[in-house]
């Protein structure tokens, strides 16, 4: 077998296990998520809820699901005592996440939710409910270069009492796998072995020659 047979037999190889690893990645186990991020939020219409971001939270995924609870929950509400009555509004809650980065569509996303309940003098009669209208909740999807990978927040229904403070938490569905190379990036790394494979045939080519003129 020849020099170049060898080489052009080792590129094709080559381009045919990028092909191959890149078809079958998908079926490779993913890895799990971590979400990190910030919260704010705002209350319309109902002066007696008041909600407090947090500054910092952050989940990660195990066998596909996770949870964000605690003081890792998207943030905290106080329902004040006031003379009884029905009350209603609405609440939108803007996330900032900081990982995973390369979300596509941003880093920023917002989730709306309608309040209705009663208010009362008395701690913990009367309360609100706070109940998130997304159905279902969207998907996000990022690609840091790296990693790339899904995952979504689902955001749990709340209620809260009068005289009373709750955290707004939500469950974390996601997997990530290694960044597959883009079509492009393949088409690029044949070209280059083609190349120094013809490169390779000319320098033997050169070599037969200035041997034959020697002799």
């Amino acid at each position: 077998m020849t020099t170049f047979h060898r080489i052009f037999r080792g590129t094709a190889l080559a381009l045919a296990l990028l092909v191959i690893l890149g078809a079958t990645h998908s079926s490779v186990q993913a890895d799990e998520v971590t979400v990190s991020g910030s919260t704010t939020g705002v209350v319309t219409g109902l002066p007696q809820l008041t909600f407090t971001g947090n500054g910092h939270f952050t989940g990660t995924t195990a066998f596909g699901i996770g949870s964000l609870s605690g003081p890792n929950s998207l943030g905290s509400f106080f329902l004040s005592t006031a003379p009884t009555e029905v009350v209603g509004g609405l609440f939108t809650l803007n996330v900032t996440f900081t990982m995973p980065t390369g979300i596509n569509g941003g880093q920023d996303t917002s989730y709306t939710a309608v309040i209705f309940g009663t208010v009362s003098p008395n701690i913990d009669q009367g309360g609100v409910y706070i109940q998130f209208v997304h159905a279902p909740f969207p998907t996000f999807t990022f690609n840091d270069g790296v990693n790339s990978g899904s995952f979504s927040l689902q955001i749990a229904h709340l209620f809260v009492q009068s005289g009373q403070a709750a955290n707004l938490t939500a469950g974390i569905r996601g997997q990530q796998a290694p960044a597959v190379p883009e079509p492009a990036t393949l088409l690029l790394l044949g070209s280059g072995l083609t190349g120094i494979a013809v490169k390779l045939r000319r320098r033997r080519k050169a070599k037969l020659a200035a041997e034959t003129a020697e002799v």
